[in-house]
């Protein structure tokens, strides 16, 4: 069934900001720890401080010091990827109970634009339950070859979430200057 697009329910708005301010607070504490919480990085200012130069800290420890400084935004990454797994479970409980608001890709009465809005939402939401599903095996799972693979596919998860904000904002401008003019609005209002 396809909702009508002249509003978007309280509980439909409440997920679709719950999940993206969950993904910004993510990809902001990921940011951090590549960028500038990075604890070789951390490390390095704390071995070449002259503050801390009559310490005498060794590499090893200023890393393991930088790792410590560092466990409380990683726990804030927990977190929000909690919270996510929580939001994504509402987003397909809500889907299910009041239907798709889109056309699916393989839908023939869907236009090229249509077809490629589902694909993306496809991506992306399959990309999120990856990212929660790895996630919760790094933290659960055991330390084994699937666990290192895991890793690496969580590592790569990042590469989804760019791409769709990228369009995502691109559709919305698209939209606002096409034929769903509002569409902000009504996402925010009602």
């Amino acid at each position: 069934m396809l909702e009508d697009r002249r509003y978007f329910t309280l509980i439909h708005r409440v997920i679709h900001w719950g999940i993206a301010l969950t993904m910004l607070f993510i990809l902001l504490t990921v940011l951090l720890r590549m960028g500038w919480m990075e604890k070789n990085g951390m490390a390095e200012v704390l071995t070449t401080s002259p503050q801390l130069e009559a310490y005498d800290i060794s590499q090893e420890d200023a890393v393991k010091a930088a790792k410590s400084i560092r466990g409380n935004m990683f726990q804030w990454h927990l977190y929000a990827g909690y919270l996510m797994g929580v939001l994504l479970l509402a987003r397909l409980a809500y889907t299910y109970s009041q239907g798709i608001f889109y056309k699916g890709p393989f839908n023939p009465q869907a236009s090229m634009r249509e077809k490629f809005q589902a694909w993306v939402y496809i991506v992306f939401y399959t990309g999120v339950a990856l990212s929660v599903m790895t996630g919760l095996y790094i933290k659960f799972g055991p330390d084994d070859a699937l666990g290192d693979i895991a890793k690496d596919m969580h590592v790569l998860a990042l590469w989804y979430l760019v791409p769709f904000l990228v369009l995502h904002l691109g559709g919305i401008v698209l939209g606002e200057n096409g034929k769903e003019k509002g569409i902000v609005s009504k996402m925010i209002g009602g």
